[in-house]
């Protein structure tokens, strides 16, 4: 079972930047958070931000949270055993995250992903936004690379972590005019990553177009249309795992 919450690495002042991040956008251009996609799809719909995922099944249960300051930043992000710090300059902006841990505010969907597979560009998305057809990188038996893709799904529900990130002040670092001559490969891959609307499921397949792997989740969903719990199944060559997540918002 993976955490639900994910790994960044970054010092903005090196311009070096090493994460793995659920987050999207197109090209490496400016634009404004609101201009990323995610009112246009969802609406005016109310802000959430995560703070607290308690995940059980398959033998082991974990429980994250996620802090805010007075002023509403996320100041730390833990898995239960690590914990992130988030650290903001004097202009309010994210300058610097530290601390240990991995799996940092991801959907269940890319953290299985993400475990299993380095993940290369996005080759397709849907018309609100969303990666729905994405490249991903393995190893054989000889060591040699191999492709596989996986193909996703999405509900219509905005998605849970987009305010949260927002908060952490993370959207705005993607979408910052000093990165557009020489944002990092992450960056730019994190920007094509992040959704608009929570994955419900993933269909694997190898490089000769046979299933691999299969992860599909089911929300239940509050007043606010927010997932409150989800029920996540991975299929992976004959076997199964099976696992819960609650979420809590303020």
């Amino acid at each position: 079972m993976k955490n639900a919450i994910f790994t960044i690495e970054m010092d903005l002042r090196k311009i070096k930047t090493v994460f793995v991040l659920f987050i999207s956008g197109i090209f490496i251009v400016y634009c404004s958070p609101n201009d990323d996609g995610f009112e246009g799809a969802n609406g005016d719909v109310a802000k959430k931000y995560v703070t607290k995922v308690t995940v059980s099944g398959d033998g082991d249960s974990f429980t994250g949270t996620i802090e805010y300051d007075n002023n509403g930043k996320v100041i730390s992000a833990s898995n239960g055993s690590d914990i992130k710090h988030f650290i903001y300059g004097s202009n309010g902006k994210l300058d610097k995250i530290s601390g240990g841990g991995d799996n940092i505010l991801t959907s269940e969907v890319m953290s299985e992903i993400y475990d299993a597979y380095k993940v290369g560009d996005v080759l397709h998305f849907d018309d609100n936004g969303n990666p729905t057809l994405i490249e991903l990188y393995d190893e054989d038996y000889y060591g040699d690379q191999i492709v596989h893709t996986a193909a996703i799904s999405y509900d219509d529900k905005p998605f849970m972590y987009y305010y949260t990130l927002n908060a952490a002040g993370i959207i705005d670092v993607l979408y910052d005019v000093r990165f557009r001559f020489i944002a990092p490969e992450e960056i730019v891959l994190a920007k094509k990553l992040l959704p608009v609307n929570n994955p419900i499921k993933a269909v694997i397949t190898n490089q000769y177009n046979n299933e691999v792997e299969t992860i599909t989740v089911s929300y239940d969903y509050g007043s606010d249309n927010y997932p409150i719990s989800s029920y996540v199944r991975v299929e992976d060559s004959g076997y199964v795992k099976q696992y819960n997540a609650n979420y809590k918002y303020k």
